[in-house]
C-alpha cells in the first residue's frame, strides 16, 4: 500500500489544494501557514475521536458554511503482495470497481447544519472517483475505523498523561503468567500490613480523628475518614512510575528533563503500538517532534523515523532540518502563503550517485527547504565573499527569507530540481568552465554553460575546439601550458559573446554565468581595490593560488562601498537578485 494524494476544499485555511504523498511525508512552512490545520484535516479523515465532534462553523473555509468540506485520500493498491494492501482488499470488499482496482479513495464530507450549527462528517470511499460508496457504519464505529488506527504526537507530548491514559493496557492483569499472580497476592498481603502499620501511628490517629469531626461539624453522617495508601485502594499498578537506573548506580533517578521525558513517550507509543495495534494500519502523525529535544537527539530521531519499521507511514510537520538529515523516498510538502495558502510537494528520493553521501547532501538542502529565496553556488570562496558583501549591504537577508548553498561535491541538480519543485526562487551562481576531453586534447566540452542549460532542460552545446599546440626551435610539436591557459580564457570570452541571447534567457529563469569565472567577475567589479588589498599586480592569479585563504584576507579589508559596488556590478546579478 502506497499513500499517493491528498485533496482538501473548503478546510480551514485550505481553498483547495493537492498534494502528491508518499508514505513518509514531511510538511514545513512559516509559522501560522497551516501545518496543523493539514494535520487535522488527515485526523477528521481518519480519526474517530476527532471526527465525532464534528465541523464548526470555524473548520469551513473563510467560516463560508455554503461550502462543503472535502478531504479524500487517495492510496494505491497495486503492490498485491503488500500486507497492508492485502488487508485493505480484504476489509473494503465490493467497494473496489473492477474498471480501476489499483487505485483506491477514503473521502470525508461536510455539509454545515446551520439549526444544529454543526456538519456532520460523512465517510465515503471506492476506487473510482466519481462513484465513492458511503463507508459502513455500526455505532459510531465505522468500517474506516476498524481499518486504520491514527496515532497523533503532539509537540508538548506528555509522559505522565501517557503513561497514566495506557496504564491499564500496560499492565493487563489478565495477562499474568501463575508466578505472577502468586507475586501480585503477595505484594496484596504486604500491602494490606503496609496499611495496618500506618493507622496504627498516632500522628495519622489524631489526624483522622480531627477530620472526622470537621466533616461532622458540617454534614451530620455515621462515618469515619481513615488515612490509606492508594496502593491499597487502586491496586499497586496504580502508583507505578517510570525511573530512571544507571547502570552500576543503585540509587533510581527521575526522569526529569523534557527532552528524556519526550523520547521515553515515544518508545511507550511504539510499544503501544506494535502490541495492540497489530491488526490495524497505523498512520502517525507527528507534530514538531523537535521542541525540548537536543540538536544530536533530533538527528537520532531522524534515523528512526525513516528507517525504523514502526513509522511505515507518518506525516510529520517540522521546523528542523536535522529531523531531515536521514530523508529518502519522502514526500516534501512546503505550504506558503503569496496571494492564498498553497501547497507545493515533491517526492524526494536520494539518487543512486549519492547514497553515500546521503547526509551531505540532505544536511545542506533541508536547512535551504525553510528559505523563500535560495542562491545556489560552486564553493566556499563564492561563500566568503558573498557573505561579506551581503553583511555590509543586507545584513538581514536571511531574515529576510534569503539563503546561500553551496553545492561543493554534490553538483547543483538535486538541489534546483527539489528547490523548483517546492516553488522556492531558485538562484544559480557558476563559474563558464571548459573541459578537455580525455581522449582528445584539442576538443573541450563546454561544462559550464552546459550545466546551466540542462537545469532549465534546454539543449547542450557541442565541444568547442582549441588547439595550443606550438612548433618549437626543432621543427617538432609541442603542447604548453600557457597557451592552453591563454586560449581558454579567451574562448570562454567568446562563448559569453557569442552566446549573448541564450544567456538572457538563462538569466531570466535565474540562472547566471560568469564571464570567466569568479575571480575574473570580481576584478571586473573592483580590480583596482583586489591589486591595493592583495598587493599584487596580478590579483586573480594570486587569488586562485590559494582560493579560499586569499579570499578570505581580500574581504578581511572589503569596505562597504566595495561591496555596494560589487552587488550592483552586472557581473554579480545573482547576488543582487537574492535580495532585490
Amino acid at each position: 500500500m502506497e499513500l499517493k494524494k491528498l485533496i482538501v476544499k473548503n478546510f480551514r485555511n485550505f481553498g483547495s489544494v493537492e498534494i502528491q504523498l508518499t508514505n513518509q511525508n514531511v510538511i514545513f512552512g512559516m509559522n501560522d501557514v497551516g501545518k496543523t490545520n493539514l494535520l487535522y484535516a488527515l485526523r477528521f479523515l481518519l480519526d474517530r475521536q476527532i471526527r465525532k465532534d464534528g465541523f464548526r462553523d470555524s473548520d469551513f473555509f473563510q467560516k463560508n458554511t455554503n461550502l462543503e468540506i472535502e478531504i479524500t485520500l487517495e492510496i494505491d493498491l497495486s503492490n498485491n503482495e503488500n500486507k497492508d494492501s492485502q488487508h485493505v482488499i480484504s476489509k473494503v470488499r465490493g467497494s473496489r470497481k473492477q474498471q480501476d482496482l489499483e487505485k483506491f479513495y477514503i473521502q470525508v464530507k461536510g455539509i454545515y447544519d446551520e439549526s444544529e450549527y454543526f456538519g456532520a462528517p460523512t465517510l465515503y470511499w471506492g476506487s473510482v472517483f466519481e462513484e465513492l460508496e458511503e463507508v459502513p457504519q455500526t455505532g459510531l464505529i465505522s468500517d474506516l475505523d476498524r481499518l486504520f488506527k491514527v496515532v497523533y504526537i503532539d509537540p508538548i507530548i506528555n509522559l505522565e498523561n501517557t503513561f497514566s491514559r495506557n496504564r491499564k493496557k500496560l499492565f493487563d492483569q489478565r495477562r499474568l503468567s501463575e508466578d505472577d499472580i502468586v507475586l501480585s497476592n503477595e505484594i496484596q498481603d504486604l500491602t494490606d500490613g503496609m496499611n495496618e502499620k500506618i493507622s496504627e501511628m498516632e500522628v495519622i490517629q489524631d489526624f483522622q480523628n480531627i477530620l472526622t469531626e470537621e466533616y461532622k461539624n458540617l454534614k451530620k453522617e455515621e462515618i469515619k475518614i481513615e488515612m490509606k495508601s492508594e496502593m491499597a485502594i487502586n491496586g499497586y499498578f496504580s502508583d507505578l512510575t517510570p525511573y530512571i537506573k544507571r547502570d552500576g548506580d543503585e540509587k533510581h533517578y527521575p526522569t526529569s528533563g523534557d527532552g528524556r521525558k519526550k523520547i521515553l513517550a515515544y518508545s511507550l507509543l511504539n510499544y503501544l503500538t506494535k502490541e495492540y495495534e497489530s491488526n490495524k494500519i497505523v498512520i502517525y502523525l507527528i507534530e514538531e517532534p523537535e521542541n525540548s529535544l537536543h540538536r544530536s537527539m533530533q538527528i537520532a530521531l531522524s534515523k528512526q523515523l525513516f528507517e525504523n519499521e514502526v513509522y511505515d507511514y507518518f506525516f510529520l510537520s517540522t521546523h528542523s532540518s536535522e529531523l531531515l538529515y536521514e530523508m529518502d523516498n519522502a514526500s516534501l510538502i512546503r505550504i506558503y502563503n503569496k496571494d492564498r495558502v498553497n501547497c507545493a510537494s515533491h517526492i524526494y528520493h536520494v539518487d543512486e550517485d549519492y547514497k553515500s553521501l546521503k547526509q551531505e547532501l540532505n544536511r545542506s538542502l533541508s536547512t535551504a527547504l525553510f528559505a523563500d529565496k535560495v542562491l545556489l553556488i560552486e564553493g566556499p570562496s563564492e561563500r566568503v565573499l558573498f557573505e561579506k558583501v551581503l553583511e555590509e549591504t543586507n545584513p538581514t537577508y536571511e531574515l529576510e527569507g534569503g539563503y546561500i548553498l553551496e553545492v561543493d561535491g554534490i553538483k547543483f541538480k538535486p538541489y534546483y530540481k527539489v528547490l523548483k519543485a517546492l516553488e522556492i526562487i531558485t538562484i544559480v551562481k557558476t563559474d563558464n568552465d571548459l573541459k578537455a576531453k580525455s581522449n582528445e586534447k584539442t576538443h573541450f566540452d563546454l561544462i559550464g554553460f552546459n550545466r546551466c542549460l540542462e537545469l532549465v532542460e534546454m539543449t547542450k552545446k557541442e565541444f568547442v575546439e582549441i588547439d595550443y599546440s606550438s612548433i618549437d626551435e626543432n621543427g617538432k610539436k609541442v603542447w604548453l601550458g600557457s597557451n592552453k591557459e591563454r586560449l581558454v580564457k579567451e574562448e570562454k570570452k567568446d562563448i559569453y559573446e557569442t552566446e549573448e541571447e541564450t544567456i538572457k534567457t538563462l538569466e531570466s529563469k535565474d540562472i547566471y554565468l560568469s564571464e570567466i569565472d569568479l575571480e575574473h567577475d570580481l576584478y571586473e567589479a573592483i580590480g583596482d581595490r583586489m591589486k591595493e588589498i592583495l598587493k599584487s599586480s596580478t590579483p586573480i592569479e594570486y587569488l586562485q593560488r590559494a582560493k579560499m585563504l586569499n579570499m578570505l584576507k581580500l574581504t578581511q579589508d572589503l569596505t562597504a562601498t566595495d561591496c555596494s559596488t560589487i552587488i550592483e556590478h552586472d557581473l554579480f546579478k545573482a547576488l543582487k537578485r537574492l535580495v532585490d
